[in-house]
């Protein structure tokens, strides 16, 4: 166990001898520091944080009360317990005096000996209360910050502050979202070929990098279905580029893939589905926490990207509407989708 540390203010070097020899002579292991003003000490305080201070009440220049109100006022030094020694009249006036100041206990001029140590035990019994206090905070504080860390893994930012704080956040159509929706392209048939876990650790990467991507366009990853990878923009917070976003994201994207296909010894590709409209978002289950959206343009996302073409981003008239002048794009004859009918589809020229 690490020493106790005291803080004697005295600026009588005759009672400061007597002070440090009864304390030097307990059952405890005490440090003691030694200040002959209220300035010195308060330079020691802002190198050394003691677990009790014993001041003199008067004393050249600070006097124990003002040096005390000094520390008060600072977080960083309000909880350290203070003992008064003073050989002045310990009237109710002065005890109120000191007691408004921040000191806790009393020792009268002369020492005596069992009352500084009585004093003394008491003071430190109080300061490693609050040493243990601290530390139990500190380990609640690390272990909250790992929860909301945890939740901000599964939740958007703003739907997992409002389940925080309300205990509850209620499904909420968006008008005004973009859809990503990619899938990797032979992947079923590349897993009877790979090692379980190597194929995990290079699904594990290609996930982390789209996630970083998601991140830097500002677009909210929804979750990731085997190799499937959904995300949006527009949501939960409005953002009037969303189908800008998705489609710099999307770019990102592809060429993340065959940036990494140049270095690593497994290649993936993938297909890649875009739409923009109204969907509705919110936790779906209550004992597992699941963000999900649902609405025509994920369905339409992923019809969009089952009949796309490998690294090439495939994105309905919608969306494309929104983002003609931003982008070079390839228009495509109309297709037959199932549950759409025909439609007008286009590939951003760029990629």
């Amino acid at each position: 166990m690490k020493p106790f540390k005291i803080l004697i203010i005295e600026d009588d070097l005759v009672h400061y001898k007597i002070i440090q020899h009864i304390l030097e002579n307990t059952d405890h292991d005490i440090k003691l520091k030694h200040a002959q003003s209220g300035s010195e000490a308060l330079e020691i305080l802002e190198s050394e944080l003691p677990d009790l201070i014993l001041t003199d009440w008067e004393m050249p220049g600070i006097s124990g009360i003002e040096f005390c109100k000094i520390i008060q006022k600072k977080e960083e030094f309000a909880h350290i317990p203070v003992i008064m020694c003073t050989g002045i009249n310990t009237s109710s006036e002065n005890l109120m005096t000191a007691f408004k100041s921040g000191v806790v206990d009393f020792i009268r001029k002369p020492i005596d000996k069992m009352e500084l140590i009585s004093r003394v035990n008491s003071m430190l019994k109080l300061s490693e209360s609050y040493q243990t206090i601290k530390k139990q905070k500190e380990e609640l504080q690390i272990e909250k910050e790992k929860s909301d860390r945890l939740l901000l893994n599964i939740l958007p930012e703003k739907v997992a502050k409002d389940l925080k704080e309300t205990g509850k956040t209620e499904p909420k159509l968006y008008k005004a979202v973009t859809v990503f929706y990619s899938d990797i392209v032979d992947f079923t048939a590349k897993t009877l070929k790979i090692p379980s876990n190597i194929l995990l650790n290079e699904l594990n990467d290609i996930i982390k990098g789209f996630d970083a991507i998601m991140d830097k366009n500002q677009c909210e990853k929804i979750k990731t279905v085997g190799d499937a990878y959904v995300a949006v923009c527009g949501l939960p917070v409005p953002n009037p580029k969303h189908a800008e976003n998705i489609i710099n994201a999307s770019i990102d994207a592809i060429a993340f893939l065959a940036d990494r296909n140049e270095k690593s010894k497994y290649k993936w590709e993938i297909r890649l589905g875009v739409d923009t409209g109204e969907v509705v978002g919110g936790i779906v289950g209550t004992k597992k926490y699941i963000y999900d959206v649902f609405g025509d343009p994920v369905n339409t996302a992923s019809r969009l990207e089952h009949n796309s073409k490998t690294m090439r981003i495939h994105l309905s008239e919608t969306t494309y509407k929104l983002v003609k002048d931003k982008f070079e794009f390839e228009e495509q004859p109309p297709l037959e989708v199932k549950g759409k009918g025909k439609m007008k589809m286009y590939f951003v020229k760029s990629t």
